[in-house]
């Protein structure tokens, strides 16, 4: 018996008619007539009277009212108390991550392992590069996600990805054609790049004034997004890595000639952390699966 089709016969009871229970069931009249007429079917007797004056309760519908009472009840009491031992036992992990970095890593990810690990809650939160690890050594998250180049005597760490950097050229410049970017090529370019807070602007930066140049920053943002969106526009040259599922009909994503040039990300946790049982399953899972696609990337590579 469907502990629904209950809650509908005692809203009939309650409001005296089956027109009232429609409003507060959010119910068409004819779906619940069709719900109670096969709860008769189902118990082989009638729980309502239909007359001129309206509908009434049968002897067995008197009887059926007191007992669905007492089992909604006491379904509401179990319910209660699973989710309440559901909610015990379910694991809490805080993970610091840089701006861009789910983006990189994908959505996707993320979904699997809700699907594997339904017990397990994620609070991701978001940081510019330099306050994710600050977040990661303060404890303010149990792990994270930072960017080279970091001090890596204050950190255990595993490199996940290695992203190549792009110059993101709109296909009406006259870059658009090049094979390859040298830092040179963009010295009387407007740039659209990461805030100043970002690994990518320092590096870029650096190696801008090691080839003898000041760059002309025009746009900022903390999302990586962002600079691909703006150099659609041909409002600059962007600087960011390649993000495969947007659509790139009106730029053309130019990698640069210095191979060094990149956004390498890792997995940290603060030099020394002891790794519990959730963290291990997120850390395996997340290197697990790094593993998987880089050695997808080197056969579509080497193809």
């Amino acid at each position: 018996m469907d502990i629904k089709i209950l809650r509908y016969f005692l809203q009939i009871c309650k409001d005296g008619s089956f027109s009232k229970a429609t409003k507060n069931l959010y119910i068409s009249q004819q779906g619940l007539s069709k719900s109670i007429s096969n709860l008769e079917k189902e118990i082989g007797v009638s729980v309502f009277n239909r007359t001129s004056k309206g509908n009434e309760l049968t002897e067995y519908g008197e009887y059926l009212k007191n007992k669905a009472s007492t089992i909604v009840y006491q379904f509401d009491i179990l319910t209660e108390g699973i989710n309440e031992i559901k909610q015990k036992n379910k694991k809490f992990l805080n993970i610091g991550v840089p701006f861009g970095v789910i983006n990189s890593l994908s959505f996707d990810l993320i979904n699997e392992f809700n699907k594997i690990y339904p017990d397990i809650i994620l609070n991701i939160k978001e940081y510019t590069d330099s306050k994710c690890e600050e977040a990661i050594l303060n404890g303010d998250v149990d792990l994270g996600f930072v960017i080279a180049h970091f001090d890596k005597n204050k950190f255990d760490y595993k490199l996940i990805k290695h992203e190549k950097l792009y110059a993101i050229v709109n296909k009406n410049h006259k870059l658009a054609n090049h094979d390859f970017i040298d830092f040179l090529d963009l010295k009387n370019e407007k740039i659209i790049i990461n805030s100043t807070e970002s690994k990518v602007h320092h590096n870029f930066i650096i190696k801008c004034l090691e080839n003898g140049f000041d760059p002309h920053i025009l746009i900022q943002t903390n999302e990586m997004i962002l600079v691909t969106d703006f150099s659609k526009r041909n409002e600059g040259i962007g600087i960011s890595i390649h993000f495969s599922h947007t659509p790139n009909c009106k730029i053309n994503y130019i990698p640069f000639k210095d191979e060094s040039f990149t956004w390498d990300i890792y997995m940290v946790t603060k030099k020394n952390t002891i790794i519990d049982d959730t963290m291990k399953k997120f850390m395996d899972f997340i290197e697990d699966n790094s593993i998987a696609r880089n050695n997808l990337i080197l056969k579509e590579d080497v193809i």
